[in-house]
């Protein structure tokens, strides 16, 4: 978990109120509530339901995650941090350079479980500081939504 920075009070309520203000963020469980954001930018839905088999497909969970490190990794500067949100946990900062697929599949060794790209029972959000690019996890929809011409690009190229 090298790199991964907590984010103080502070900047977890000022981040969270703006998320649920600019995209009108909607948590729910709950299909007729969905979609739970609405964004004004250019965006593109994934489903990830096939990741929630009836066998876990590591593989498939890799390809996704590796897509999401590298997508952020060319869309940043080289001392550039995004913000990792978990809905209602610890939320952090971290160099998308110091990502790890290892960290981020499911796995019992790891002692302390940080968000991943792919969505596994709670909201996972990755987003860059001016919230210009956006990796929403819907962990019921089973649907990662992208958000942003910059990451869009960044992910079709991966």
């Amino acid at each position: 978990m090298t790199g991964w920075t907590t984010l103080s009070q502070n900047e977890y309520d000022i981040i969270w109120d703006r998320f649920y203000k600019d995209l009108s963020f909607k948590p729910s469980m709950l299909e007729a509530d969905w979609p739970s954001i609405k964004a004004d930018k250019s965006n593109i839905k994934i489903d990830i339901a096939d990741l929630w088999g009836s066998t876990y497909n590591e593989t498939k969970w890799t390809s996704l995650i590796t897509k999401g490190i590298n997508s952020f990794i060319s869309i940043t500067n080289p001392e550039e941090e995004i913000i990792v949100l978990d809905w209602q946990h610890t939320c952090f900062k971290v160099n998308p350079r110091q990502l790890t697929v290892e960290t981020m599949l499911p796995n019992d060794q790891n002692s302390i479980m940080v968000p991943s790209f792919v969505p596994d029972g709670d909201y996972y959000i990755f987003l860059t500081k001016d919230f210009e690019n956006i990796w929403f996890g819907h962990p019921w929809e089973n649907t990662v939504t992208l958000i942003g011409d910059k990451l869009i690009k960044a992910y079709k190229q991966a």
